[in-house]
């Protein structure tokens, strides 16, 4: 098979109607957006294949078990059964049943071991033309890194076939998607009213989906949504609260906090452990947010400007979200802390996950009473001049 230029393509420049560009056998779609893969999963297999074509479509998960396949290149060697790997190209390799092609979906394939992902690589040039072989990565899942496939897998793919990303959103692909999309619908949101559905929904497109159409069919033919439609349809997001809470500490006003945290408990049932790892994450933020300050960086400036500064961030950092509409909100809330203070701050952290996990020579917390005590500790100290 020869060589040409790679091809790829991220979903959300991909067009939304009619049938997506795909050259090649061999297809893989991968990436940290579920919704997204799922759609273009399905667009696919109606591109490639016609709907009553049950003959000629094969869909395998590699998670789940193949009667009479070998899970592993030595089960196969020992039990003289065909690998996953040889299952696969099997499927792949066979001609079309009174059909123009074959389609095999295989999702999960990042679960397939290395030796087994190397073998499929290896078979590039096997498939017919007139067949196609989806690969599908799985679902990290949440707060996780996206799954990938083997090195040479996917070298192959992105030389011979098709690479499809769907990568999560950003907040700033994320608000022009809902712009595109109020747009056909005739429909538009105002700034401020963009900003609070994005803090309240995230940017996991299939939850923002159900957010926008609620909201559309909300305004109908006025056509335009306002904060406080946003308001009234969109539930909060721990993530919302938490930051609110930390507005409270930041500005030392623990009874605000406090109330603020029962309402998270007791009000929207949040997990105790989820909100104490979504503080975790906002001191971190704010960390993150005072060395850029330190450095002369100021809200809607390019971090990047700053690269000494940079250097001195963790590798997983939160660049996009200093960057982007939050960068004001975070500056402002590390304006608020001394060093000192944000020292004292992570102190009290780690004091209260030692409390809660009962560690030797500390005396044992239920996490919801040693969130209150956290609240007042990270509350106590002054506050600093702006």
């Amino acid at each position: 098979m020869p060589s040409r230029d790679a091809v790829t393509h991220t979903y959300t420049q991909l067009p939304k109607n009619g049938d997506i560009p795909v050259q090649g056998s061999w297809l893989l779609v991968h990436g940290g957006e579920e919704h997204l893969k799922r759609l273009l999963v399905e667009r696919l297999r109606k591109q490639l294949l016609a709907d009553d074509d049950a003959f000629n479509l094969d869909q395998l998960d590699v998670t789940e078990r193949w009667d009479g396949v070998a899970d592993t290149t030595e089960q196969s060697q020992q039990h003289r059964q065909p690998s996953r790997a040889q299952h696969i190209l099997a499927l792949a390799q066979a001609l079309p049943f009174l059909g123009s092609g074959r389609l095999v979906i295989v999702r999960n394939v990042d679960a397939l071991t290395n030796d087994q992902q190397k073998m499929l690589a290896d078979a590039l040039a096997t498939i017919p033309s007139a067949n196609h072989l989806l690969l599908v990565t799985g679902d990290a899942g949440a707060g996780k890194k996206a799954a990938k496939v083997a090195a040479a897998l996917h070298k192959g793919i992105d030389a011979h076939g098709t690479v499809y990303e769907c990568t999560v959103m950003t907040e700033e692909t994320a608000s022009q998607w809902v712009r595109d999309v109020l747009q056909g619908y005739g429909q538009m949101i105002e700034p401020a009213a963009l900003h609070l559905l994005i803090a309240r929904a995230g940017t996991e497109l299939r939850r923002l989906q159900i957010e926008v159409e609620k909201l559309s069919l909300l305004v109908g033919d006025r056509g335009r949504i306002h904060s406080d439609d946003v308001e009234l349809l969109t539930p909060k997001l721990a993530e919302e609260s938490v930051f609110r809470l930390t507005d409270a500490v930041a500005m030392r006003d623990a009874s605000q906090a406090i109330a603020m945290l029962r309402d998270l408990l007791e009000v929207q049932m949040e997990s105790p452990y989820q909100i104490f790892a979504l503080l975790i994450r906002q001191f971190r933020l704010i960390w993150q947010a005072k060395v850029l300050l330190d450095a002369g960086w100021r809200p809607r400036q390019d971090p990047g400007n700053f690269p000494q500064a940079v250097a001195m961030l963790p590798e997983q950092n939160a660049l996009s979200q200093i960057a982007g509409w939050m960068g004001g909100k975070l500056a402002g809330q590390a304006r608020q802390f001394s060093w000192e203070q944000l020292h004292a701050a992570f102190t009290a952290l780690v004091e209260c996950d030692m409390a809660a996990k009962a560690i030797e020579g500390v005396p044992r917390q239920e996490l919801d009473v040693a969130l209150e005590l956290l609240c007042a500790k990270l509350c106590s100290g002054g506050r600093v001049n702006a």
